[in-house]
C-alpha cells in the first residue's frame, strides 16, 4: 500500500490519485465523508473533514493501489506519492486557447494522436481483439510514440449497447472482455488508457454500425435527437474520466453545407456541455468551401466567415481530414506517369491553408487533423507494391510537407512560423489498424509489426 499525506481544507482543489490514476482538480466539500470519485471499491474512515483521513482504494484489472489523505488546514496543490503501488500518470483537463490546446496547470499540449477504428462496426470493438491483447496493443501505441487515441463509435453502439460477437474476442488473449457489453469494453480501454497516460477523444463515426462515412448525423431511421441522445449517453458515461478530451461530434459530414453542420455542431455540443462541461467539441469540415471542393470533412473554409460559436468558451476545435494519393485524385496532388500540379510540391501549402490552415495561423482556435495516412507504396506486409499501392514516393513527399506545416513552417520555405511558445498542430494517424482499404495501417497485417516506413515518416512530428 502506498500512502499519501496531504493538507488541505474545506473545497480546497486536490490531485489525488483514484487507484492507480489521477484526477486532478477534485472538488472536496465541507462534507464528513464523500467518496472521491472512485469507479471501483472504497474505504472511507473519519467524521470530520478537518483532520479527518480517507483511505481510498481501487483498482482495475490485476493492479490495485491504495492512498491515505489526511484533510488538514492549508491548499494542497498536488500530492507526492511514497511508497509503492501508485503510479500517477500526469493527466490533466484540457481546454482551448487561442490556437493551443492547453492542460488546466495552463501548460500547452500536443495532442499526437492515432486512430484505432473497428467498433463503429458490428464487431462493436476496435479491431484486433481478436488476435492479440488489448492491453498489448494500448501499450504498443505508447511506445510508438501517441499520446492520445481517437475511438470511434456508431450512435447504434452507444443507444443499444450490444455484446460484441465472440468470434472477435479471442478468448485466450482478451478473456477479460468475453461477455462485456461494447460499452464495458470502452469502460475498460478508457480506463487503461488513463492508467497509461494516454488521452481519448471519442469520435461519432456513423449513425449505424457499419462501414464508411455516412455523410450527416441524421439521416432515415436516425434523427438528430438520435444524434443528440447516443452523445447524451457517451458524455454521462465518461464526461467524468480526465482522459478523455471531448467529442468529435460526427465524422466527415460532407452532405451537409457548412452554415447547416455549424448549427448542428453548435446545437449537439451545448448539449453535451450541459453534461460534460469540460469536453472539447470537436468539430469537422464538410465536402467543400469557397475555395472548392476538398476531402470529406477537410473543407473548413466557411469558419472565415460563420464560426461555429459554442455557450462554453475554451472548449472549441476545428477537426480536418487531409489525404494524399491513396484515398483518391485531387488537382493538387502529383501522381505517377502525369504531370506535376505547378509548384510541386509547394503548392500544397496554399492548400492547407486556403481549406483550413487559416484557422490556426489566425489563432482563430485550436486543430486537430482527426484524419491522415497512406499506403506510400507498401503492401500489408510492408513490402513495396506499386501494382497494389502506386505513387509511393510521391505519398511520402505530400507527408513530409504535410508535417512540416503542422509543426509550424507555413509556406514551406524551411523558416518556422509558430510565434514564440507555441506549439505545432495536433493530429490523428489513421489509422493503427492494418485493415484500412484505403490507407493500411500503422501495423503490419499480423496485427503485431510496426511499419517503420510509416512511423518514420512522422518522426518530427511527434518528436515535436
Amino acid at each position: 500500500m502506498a500512502e499519501v499525506d496531504v493538507q488541505g481544507h474545506a473545497n480546497a482543489l486536490l490531485r489525488i490519485g483514484e487507484g492507480f490514476r489521477l484526477i486532478e482538480g477534485e472538488d472536496v466539500p465541507a462534507a464528513a465523508a464523500r467518496a472521491l470519485s472512485l469507479d471501483h471499491s472504497k474505504t472511507l474512515t473519519g467524521s470530520n473533514v478537518h483532520n479527518a483521513t480517507y483511505t481510498l482504494s481501487g483498482g482495475i484489472g490485476v493492479r490495485t493501489a491504495a492512498l491515505r489523505l489526511d484533510i488538514g488546514s492549508g491548499l494542497a496543490d498536488a500530492v507526492a506519492p511514497s511508497g509503492t503501488g501508485v503510479a500517477i500518470t500526469g493527466l490533466r483537463r484540457i481546454r482551448t486557447s487561442g490556437n493551443q490546446f492547453v492542460q488546466s496547470n495552463g501548460v500547452a499540449i500536443r495532442l499526437k494522436s492515432i486512430n484505432w477504428f473497428g467498433a463503429e462496426g458490428e464487431n462493436y470493438t476496435p479491431h484486433g481483439t481478436w488476435g492479440r491483447s488489448w492491453r498489448g496493443i494500448i501499450d504498443q501505441i505508447k511506445q510508438l510514440g501517441f499520446n492520445c487515441i481517437r475511438l470511434p463509435f456508431s450512435g447504434y453502439m452507444a443507444t443499444s449497447n450490444p455484446v460484441p460477437p465472440s468470434s472477435v474476442i479471442s478468448a485466450s488473449a482478451d478473456p477479460d472482455l468475453l461477455g462485456l457489453t461494447a460499452l464495458q469494453i470502452f469502460d475498460t480501454i478508457i480506463d487503461y488508457c488513463l492508467a497509461s497516460g494516454i488521452y481519448v477523444v471519442l469520435d461519432h463515426h456513423r449513425r449505424t454500425a457499419g462501414v464508411g462515412a455516412d455523410g450527416s448525423p441524421a439521416g432515415i431511421g436516425y434523427t438528430l435527437a438520435n444524434w443528440k441522445a447516443s452523445w447524451a449517453i457517451m458524455a454521462n458515461r465518461y464526461g467524468g474520466k480526465i482522459n478523455v478530451v471531448g467529442a468529435d461530434v460526427h465524422n466527415e459530414p460532407h452532405d451537409l453545407n457548412w452554415a447547416t453542420w455549424a448549427g448542428y455542431v453548435e446545437e449537439c455540443g451545448n448539449q453535451i456541455h450541459t453534461i460534460a462541461p469540460d469536453w472539447i467539441i470537436f468539430c469537422e469540415g464538410v465536402g467543400s468551401d469557397a475555395s472548392g471542393a476538398f476531402w470529406w470533412g477537410g473543407a473548413l473554409g466557411g469558419v472565415a466567415t460563420r464560426p461555429v460559436v459554442l455557450t462554453r468558451s475554451g472548449r472549441l476545435a476545428y477537426s480536418p481530414h487531409e489525404y494524399g494519393q491513396s484515398v483518391g485524385v485531387q488537382s493538387w496532388l502529383a501522381y505517377d506517369g502525369q504531370t506535376a500540379p505547378a509548384g510541386w510540391p509547394n503548392n500544397l501549402y496554399a492548400v492547407w491553408r486556403a481549406h483550413w490552415g487559416f484557422i490556426f495561423e489566425q489563432n482563430i482556435a485550436p486543430i486537430w487533423v482527426g484524419e491522415f495516412g497512406g499506403k506510400y507504396g507498401l503492401d500489408g506486409t510492408g513490402a513495396v507494391n506499386p501494382t497494389l499501392s502506386p505513387h509511393g514516393d510521391l505519398e511520402k513527399q505530400w507527408t513530409a510537407n504535410l508535417c512540416k506545416y503542422l509543426n509550424g513552417d507555413f509556406t514551406g520555405d524551411g523558416s518556422n512560423d509558430l510565434s514564440a511558445g507555441k506549439l505545432g498542430i495536433s493530429f490523428a494517424y489513421w489509422a493503427l489498424n492494418p485493415n484500412s482499404g484505403d490507407t493500411g495501417g500503422m501495423l503490419k497485417d499480423d496485427w503485431q509489426t510496426v511499419q517503420t516506413v510509416k512511423r518514420n515518416l512522422l518522426n518530427t512530428i511527434l518528436a515535436g
